[in-house]
């Protein structure tokens, strides 16, 4: 999967496939091969694939089958489920250990700093970063969506001093339009970052 894990170095790739099993253990998959289908379709269809109402419910209605469960989890989830997820999905999960699975989307988006600037976080105060993020998520009414504050700590650390400055690049003034769809601005966000830097948030 070139277009996610290249992105980043041969250590960070690692935490994120950890992480990405340590969710599907969450869920009680503990068979190696299980646990692969669980991460494929993380990067697949969506990091947060299993917030889906159906699929919650096919991994949780059997938690001693569920490793059987997964490998044939299309059996038990509707088509118009896995399009919801592809919809809505949300990167963050790629960046959260176990220990942050059930944590506060400030305490998540502080611990997921390290992986996704990994090359940066030396010189940055990670805690008062994903502070102000959840602030200026809530000012332009982000702040449903779990992705915003780190995506915004990625804007501001880039970009620099005048990141959320529209005179200084135009393009703010659609990241910042309340108007528009939260998701869709987020989308924006994430594609300028891949396109000014090559990197995923």
């Amino acid at each position: 999967y070139p277009q996610i894990l290249s992105r980043f170095p041969n250590d960070i790739r690692l935490k994120i496939v950890t992480n990405m099993i340590d969710r599907a253990k969450s869920w009680g998959i503990d068979w190696e091969s299980s646990l692969v289908i669980f991460a494929e379709l993380m990067i697949s269809i969506a990091p947060n694939f299993d917030q889906q109402e159906n699929v919650r419910e096919a991994l949780s209605s059997d938690k001693e089958h569920v490793n059987q469960i997964i490998k044939s989890i299309t059996e038990y989830v509707p088509d118009s489920a896995w399009m919801k997820a592809e919809v809505t999905i949300e990167d963050l999960p790629l960046y959260l250990s176990e220990n942050f699975l059930n944590a506060s989307l400030l305490e998540q988006t502080t611990s997921a700093i390290p992986l996704v600037l990994w090359d940066k976080v030396a010189d940055l105060d990670i805690q008062q970063y994903a502070k102000d993020a959840c602030q200026l998520a809530n000012e332009i009414k982000l702040h449903e969506l779990n992705d915003a504050p780190i995506s915004i700590v990625v804007w501001r650390c880039l970009y620099g001093e005048g990141f959320n400055d529209s005179v200084v690049n135009p393009w703010v003034a659609e990241i910042t339009d309340v108007d528009r769809q939260p998701r869709e601005r987020i989308a924006m966000l994430k594609f300028r970052i891949a396109l000014d830097y090559g990197r995923m948030v």
